[in-house]
């Protein structure tokens, strides 16, 4: 299977880039544009998201393949070949200076899978494989509360980021759940990650951190709902869920509630139902592609949370993965019917595309107990 996985993120990358297909003859002067584009800087935001959408590729295919320079010369051609096939498409800007990003986000993916900690397990190693994966859903985490990862020292800056906080606090019982389960799995995580004398105390240190960091992040902020959400998660964990023996299970109902509150909110029906999209990633191809990547690293985190929990606590791997499909799908439905959502097959291909990420990293990984049995 890990064969494979490069060849499918090739293809996903190609889809993304080249979608809607509307190909059209190139205007006058078009390939002097692009040969001289390689100067043209686009902005920081669009850097970075070239850079993320060939680490994938680059992970994966050094941990398929190795360290081979037929992948640079892959990557190389992938890089060019969707640029110059995007001087054919209107509303595209081909740019050859995103060529040198996505090469930077294919060394950087190698380097990843080069790292001990980020490789999958083997049958000598087989436990490493929950520790992986815990690091993948954690970094996901991260990475969604931490985007742009552009710092400033605007003073307004700062002061715009704890507005919410502290001048103009705002509530959301739906953005509560969403955080609270979100940080209990951080906190299950953390417990795979650090078995430290003082992991409680480097788990606060780390959410510290994370709030400081939004602080100082453009186009972050911190609200009531986050700060309450994280210490209700945390909480919640450490003074009750590890200590039963149902305590996987109710955190797995929970992480299910708060996908279905967050996917049908704000429940305004519909007097019409709506359309449901059959092609894959509609809504993502379109907007801001920073914003798009945001979504990807949260939905990253909730559905592979989601399937390693049902998978840990069924001790049944294709059984976590059909019912996380199942829920997604049903979800999906249920926004056809509801204001504010775009339906579409997205979501359910997202688990199936994780569920083998799951399987790659996590190979020869067994499962563990639930909270209270023998933990």
């Amino acid at each position: 299977m890990l064969k494979h996985v490069p060849f499918i993120i090739g293809l996903l990358i190609i889809y993304g880039s080249l979608y809607p297909f509307n190909f059209h003859a190139a205007p006058v002067g078009i390939w002097a544009e692009f040969f001289a584009s390689w100067r043209a800087f686009t902005g920081r935001g669009d850097a970075l998201s070239n850079i993320l959408l060939f680490l994938p590729f680059g992970y994966f295919a050094v941990l398929a393949y190795g360290r081979k320079v037929w992948l640079i010369i892959t990557s190389l051609v992938l890089a060019v070949g969707v640029q110059a096939l995007q001087v054919y498409l209107p509303g595209r800007d081909a740019n050859l200076q995103d060529v040198f990003w996505n090469m930077l986000g294919t060394g950087i993916g190698g380097g990843m899978a080069l790292l001990p900690w980020l490789r999958p397990a083997n049958p000598g190693n087989a436990g490493n494989g929950n520790v992986n994966f815990a690091l993948l859903l954690t970094g996901s985490w991260l990475a969604y509360r931490l985007m742009p990862f552009v710092p400033s020292i605007d003073w307004q800056q700062f002061k715009d980021s704890l507005k919410p906080l502290l001048l103009h606090p705002q509530f959301s019982s739906v953005g509560l759940l969403h955080d609270a389960v979100a940080w209990a799995v951080v906190a299950y995580l953390w417990s795979l990650l650090c078995r430290c004398r003082h992991a409680d105390l480097w788990l606060l240190i780390l959410i510290g951190g994370v709030f400081s960091l939004e602080v100082v992040i453009v186009k972050n902020i911190i609200s009531v709902t986050n700060v309450l959400g994280a210490a209700l998660g945390v909480g919640l964990w450490w003074l009750w869920l590890r200590k039963i023996p149902s305590g996987f299970v109710i955190l797995i109902l929970l992480l299910m509630l708060s996908l279905l509150l967050s996917g049908l909110a704000p429940f305004r029906l519909r007097t019409i139902p709506g359309y449901f999209y059959w092609l894959p990633f509609h809504g993502f191809l379109e907007g801001s592609m920073m914003t798009n990547i945001s979504v990807v690293f949260e939905k990253g985190f909730f559905y592979g949370a989601l399937i390693l929990l049902l998978q840990k606590e069924s001790g049944r791997f294709l059984f976590a993965v059909v019912s996380a499909f199942l829920l997604t799908l049903a979800i999906e439905i249920g926004q056809v019917f509801v204001y504010g959502h775009t339906a579409e097959i997205t979501d359910p291909l997202l688990v199936l595309l994780i569920a083998m990420a799951l399987k790659v990293v996590m190979a020869g990984s067994p499962v563990h107990a639930s909270p209270g049995n023998g933990r």
